[in-house]
């Protein structure tokens, strides 16, 4: 047998790839968000006015940036975007079929709501609060996921649910008591907002445009952020001070490398995360990229060490330190024990003489991260996850058994991985 690097496929095998673009787009939203505070902390603006500014240079960061990905260049023979290396399925920009254009409008509409609800919450937030607020959606996610299936939640799942919540909730305390405004902006538009980005941007990423050619991020950051700042803008004009355009054009040239270095970011961020999607589950996905979440308190200490006033006042008071760690540490339990409790299992399938290709209605059974066609005894393998056995038997190998054309299904469930 040859050896890896002589095996003509990547070395770097899928689980790897998922897991490097899920931690990676959380790491970049962080970098993302301070460029936010800092603009807003040291520039002196409102933070309404800095956003709608800010969103709409984003655009024309990503749009320039796309096109120059577009350019074709040789390799091994054949053409191929720039873009390739950012995303497989990426060739160029262009408007895409009618079904994800569909998707991709609703998920900028609700990516408006929760866009302006961020920028409302960095007015009023430092890092270490705005990070871990997020997180929520991974609540909402699953919650979402237990009403579409109509099924009573797990031990561990309420255990993660409540201490997701109760952390983020000892993250928001502040010395006089709770900032009631900021957690009702937080537990209602911004992260059920989010919740909604989530689902329609994973169908999006997952939708085949042929065989074997599913929508690539890179376009669909470049619509969803046209009808984001759409939404946004629409929003945002009736609150906006009399002197807003005056504000904006005298802080424009200041705030430029700020705007500019917030778009590359979270432009990367949200490629890395509409690929994520792609190849897990949306509470996994969001799971992973909580590196954030770890990463609030020292960006928020050490950023106002070299730029005091930066990322708006320190608390000072041990007790509140105290009580800010103690909720992260809660939120990551939480997202761990998430992580943790899923089941593994590989689902050998045969089926009956005849019977056409079913790899894409294998593939939409949620639960299903893969499906690979096979030449032997069987005719497809599947690789599932699911939160305990019982819910990989009713729901998901019982739906399997109800697409025709199944004859037989094997289930073998993993105990334990080596990579």
């Amino acid at each position: 047998m040859s050896s890896r690097s002589q095996r003509p496929v990547s070395q770097r095998s899928s689980i790897t790839i998922f897991y490097t673009l899920a931690i990676g787009s959380g790491v970049l939203r962080a970098v993302s968000v301070v460029f936010d505070i800092i603009a807003i902390n040291t520039i002196d603006i409102d933070p309404l006015v800095y956003g709608i500014l800010a969103q709409w240079v984003s655009l024309l960061v990503t749009v320039l940036l796309v096109a120059i990905v577009s350019i074709r260049r040789t390799v091994d023979g054949r053409k191929q975007a720039l873009g390739y290396n950012l995303d497989p399925d990426f060739d160029r920009l262009r408007i895409l079929p009618k079904k994800p254009m569909i998707y991709l409008v609703i998920s900028g509409i609700f990516a408006g709501i929760s866009t302006l609800s961020y920028y409302i919450l960095t007015g009023a937030s430092d890092a270490s609060a705005v990070l871990p607020y997020g997180q929520l959606v991974i609540i909402y996610l699953l919650m979402g996921d237990l009403l579409a299936e109509k099924d009573t939640p797990t031990i561990i799942e309420i255990q993660s649910v409540v201490s997701i919540l109760f952390g983020v909730l000892l993250i928001g305390a502040t010395p006089g008591g709770f900032d009631i405004p900021s957690l009702l902006l937080v537990l209602g538009p911004m992260n059920i907002s989010s919740a909604f980005i989530t689902y329609y941007q994973r169908k999006t990423k997952r939708y085949e445009i042929r065989p074997g050619l599913r929508v690539d991020s890179l376009n669909m950051r470049v619509w969803t952020l046209l009808v984001l700042n759409s939404v946004m803008s629409l929003l945002i004009l009736p609150m906006m001070p009399a002197d807003s355009w005056q504000v904006m054009i005298d802080n424009f040239i200041p705030m430029l490398w700020l705007m500019v270095g917030s778009s590359l970011t979270i432009f990367l961020a949200l490629v890395m995360y509409a690929r994520a999607l792609g190849r897990g589950s949306m509470s996994v996905v969001n799971s992973l990229s909580a590196i954030s979440v770890v990463l609030g308190v020292p960006i928020t200490l050490i950023g106002n060490a070299l730029l005091p006033g930066a990322f708006g006042i320190i608390e000072t008071d041990p007790f509140m330190w105290t009580l800010t760690i103690l909720g992260i540490v809660l939120v990551v339990i939480g997202i761990i024990a998430l992580q943790a409790a899923d089941v593994h299992s590989l689902v050998l399938v045969k089926v009956k003489p005849l019977v056409g290709d079913l790899l894409p209605e294998l593939f939409d059974i949620r639960g299903v991260e893969k499906v690979a066609a096979l030449a032997g005894t069987h005719d497809y393998i599947l690789t599932i996850k699911s939160r305990n056995l019982a819910k990989t038997r009713t729901k998901i190998l019982n739906r399997i058994q109800k697409i025709p054309g199944i004859d037989d299904i094997e289930t073998l469930v993993v105990i334990k991985e080596f990579r």
